[in-house]
């Protein structure tokens, strides 16, 4: 079973920094017609879409050639010193990397890919967190209180609810916590159908466990290869086998 265990290198490395999806699987130009490659998907394979790029000339009037770059320069991190020391001293994983802090800014609405691919963002976060369990959570909320820190949890970054985009104006300390590394199955109870998975468990790598069980969830959002369970839990998220809280 794949499990991502997406560390402060590598999610930028598989997946894309300027939209959804993984960078291996991808539209792309040849003789002025418009392919997908990747072999995800069943559209892949380069296979040819004759129609596609009139499609979008027409309907978006954008050029198909034009190709978003990641940013080079980012905003310096605003940091709490009291709040960064105490971090460091825990041991815990961080970043205060440009990279890393810029790709974990926004969501997926269509305001941040444009704020995105054209770099407007004035505020994104100082500094990213990778908790590894419950108490390590438990530290951080607790040290961020203490210091007027604000956190954002960040598990796929599939929102399109604006909850996890940076608020522009904030002056205090924004830390992201990265649940990324916390997604384990902790206990698996089949007489009464119930399971206890870490919240940031990505929704593909639950089900593929409990289908290792013979076991299934029952619910399936579109963003199920990207988007992790706490962000379920906390948007209500629906999907095509909707659960009822």
């Amino acid at each position: 079973m794949t499990q991502y265990k997406y560390s402060n290198a590598n999610r930028q490395e598989l997946l894309k920094w300027n939209g959804w999806g993984y960078k291996d699987s991808k539209f792309y130009i040849d003789d002025d017609n418009i392919f997908f490659t990747g072999s995800r998907y069943p559209i892949g394979n380069d296979i040819e879409l004759p129609n596609f790029r009139d499609y979008i000339l027409e309907r978006f009037e954008i050029s198909i050639l034009d190709k978003p770059k990641l940013p080079t320069t980012f905003p310096e991190p605003i940091l709490n010193e009291t709040f960064y020391n105490a971090i460091k001293d825990m041991k815990m994983d961080y970043s205060v990397d440009g990279e890393d802090r810029f790709i974990r800014c926004h969501g997926q609405t269509l305001q941040d890919i444009y704020y995105v691919r054209t770099n407007k963002f004035k505020r994104i976060p100082d500094l990213i967190l990778w908790p590894k369990c419950h108490d390590d959570v438990v530290k951080i909320v607790k040290l961020a209180d203490e210091n007027n820190v604000m956190l954002i949890p960040f598990g796929g970054g599939t929102s399109v609810s604006g909850s996890i985009t940076c608020p522009q104006d904030e002056e205090r300390s924004i830390v992201v916590i990265d649940t990324s590394q916390m997604n384990r199955l902790l206990w698996l109870d089949k007489e009464n159908l119930l399971a206890c998975f870490e919240s940031g468990i990505v929704g593909q790598d639950l089900e593929r466990i409990l289908q290792d069980e013979c076991l299934t969830m029952g619910h399936e959002p579109d963003s199920i290869e990207f988007s992790t369970l706490g962000g379920w839990i906390a948007t209500r998220a629906s999907g095509m086998k909707k659960n009822r809280a």
